[in-house]
């Protein structure tokens, strides 16, 4: 259910050059309890051929939300086929809202997450903020289980191991996966008979002088004919300036290159469809990262890795049951004035979900998530074994989801 308010009265009250519009408040709550266990690691000697050290396994029961938000949207209609809008998304600092028991400094509070200005017609839709990138959207619009922006692929897909979830992304070792928002120019494309496309332009505005900007073109295309019971998607995304083989130098057991000031191009492939039959629906996609930096006198130069995922749902009368296999395949990567063992660097994780319809609003919901990772792996971020590599993790939420 959407609250829609006409604000025509209250305009008049501003000195605006707006007439009407519009306004949608909409919102979605998902606070859970989970618990987490981690297996423990063997020392091991890194890709790069550094020690690392054993790490202890643990268990931890939690609180935390399933990244509530919610969202004020204003719609105007311009005439002649013509529309402009504005909406603004807040949501817990990080993803989250507020998972301590204590006040001050722990106490994090909500920032605007994604938002935005845009103006459309029969050519489509150009907006001007912080949206996702078309890589995402396309992430986000294939995901079958409950919670997409908590569980799910996003421990493996769009990067090559370490990153875990951080939409908002940032310098370091934050930056480097491609699964994020990001402020600058997004165009829709109308619907050419099931075919239709997007388009990002994004950038951090973050050049100082030891650092430069960080800048991603993205592009994806969807393809899905009315009535028809298959589809097929394709993402690329283009990255100047992130340097993500740094933060990687360093997950993989050596040392980080301070700054970001060489030439650096990271790039992410994404392809696949899927198919419903009836209540059943099943997808399968192929994932390429790849991180190269030039100029590297020392240290890891370039990584790239390949990866599948296969998302699964069925929906009944009573709910849904969503399911998902993710699989890294291991890291190839290029150590200047070193070696690289890319062998054991992989991951795979299995995740379960159901939702059940409490009613039109509301629904419990239940997610087990069970991981492991070879003994050199970077893809620690999931796992939560205290920033060794390698290792493994069951999860499982129980949560109450409501909407309005």
């Amino acid at each position: 259910m959407k609250i829609k308010l006409m604000v025509s009265a209250l305009a008049a009250a501003f000195v605006a050059p707006i007439a009407s519009a519009d306004v949608t408040i909409s919102g979605t709550f998902a606070p859970f309890l989970g618990n987490t266990k981690t297996d423990s690691t063997s020392a091991v000697t890194s890709p790069t051929g550094n020690a690392i050290g054993a790490t202890q396994g643990f268990s931890s029961t939690f609180f935390n939300d399933a990244a509530s938000r919610f969202t004020i949207e204003s719609t105007e209609d311009m005439g002649n086929g013509n529309g402009a809008g504005a909406f603004i998304q807040i949501r817990g600092v990080n993803g989250t809202m507020d998972d301590f028991n204590s006040a001050g400094a722990n106490d994090r509070g909500l920032t605007p997450f994604r938002w935005g200005v845009n103006v459309n017609g029969g050519w489509g839709k150009l907006l001007v903020g912080r949206e996702f990138t078309p890589y995402t959207w396309t992430m986000i619009n294939n995901e079958t289980n409950m919670g997409a922006t908590w569980f799910g692929p996003f421990g493996i897909m769009g990067h090559a191991g370490g990153q875990g979830l951080s939409l908002q992304g940032g310098p370091g070792t934050t930056q480097h996966a491609f699964f994020k928002v990001g402020t600058g120019l997004h165009y829709y494309s109308p619907d050419f008979n099931g075919l239709s496309f997007k388009a990002s332009w994004v950038t951090d505005n973050n050049k100082t002088a030891t650092q430069r900007d960080i800048t991603e073109l993205g592009f994806s295309l969807d393809y899905k004919p009315a009535d028809s019971m298959f589809w097929l998607g394709a993402a690329y995304s283009r990255r100047s300036g992130a340097d993500g083989a740094s933060p990687m130098g360093a997950l993989f057991g050596g040392t980080a290159r301070s700054g970001f000031t060489l030439s650096s191009t990271d790039q992410v492939y994404l392809v696949g469809g899927g198919i419903s039959v009836g209540d059943f629906t099943v997808g399968l996609w192929y994932d390429r990262v790849s991180y190269r930096t030039d100029g590297v006198t020392a240290g890891l130069s370039e990584i790239k890795r390949d990866a599948i995922w296969i998302p699964l749902s069925y929906t009944l009368e009573t709910g849904k049951i969503g399911a998902s296999y993710m699989m890294a395949m291991d890291s190839d990567g290029t150590n200047v004035g070193g070696t690289f063992n890319g062998a054991d660097t992989g991951a795979s994780i299995v995740q379960l979900s159901y939702a059940h319809n409490l009613s039109k609003q509301t629904q419990p919901f239940v997610m087990l998530s069970m991981g492991s990772a070879g003994d050199r792996s970077a893809f620690n971020g999931p796992f939560g074994n205290g920033g060794g590599l390698g290792g493994g993790y069951r999860s499982i939420v129980v949560g109450l989801q409501h909407s309005f």
